[in-house]
């Protein structure tokens, strides 16, 4: 089965935000390489969503996160839609 994506608004506009991230950090193609790569993985829920993780931050079975390089895409999963709830980077804390 293949499932269409439905992305809102809201995580364009992150996407783009993650672009000027490491445009500054580093440069504007290395930027664009890497948001290529985070569209192919979201592209990639479009066969077996389910192989992600049951997410975190819910307890609906069928809400799972998808972890690619440091970054966190929330999305859910009814009948043949996936929708990408919320994108974000990880934070990692040191005790």
């Amino acid at each position: 089965m293949t499932y269409s994506i439905l992305v809102e608004p809201e995580d364009l506009q992150d996407l783009k935000n993650i672009f000027h991230y490491i445009s500054e950090q580093d440069s504007k193609n290395k930027a664009a390489d890497f948001i290529n790569e985070l569209r192919n993985a979201i592209t990639s829920l479009s066969t077996m969503p389910y192989r992600c993780r049951k997410s975190f931050y819910t307890d609906d079975e069928n809400t799972r996160d998808m972890i690619y390089k440091g970054y966190t895409i929330v999305f859910n999963v009814r009948e043949d839609k996936v929708h990408v709830l919320t994108l974000f980077r990880q934070k990692t804390f040191l005790l």
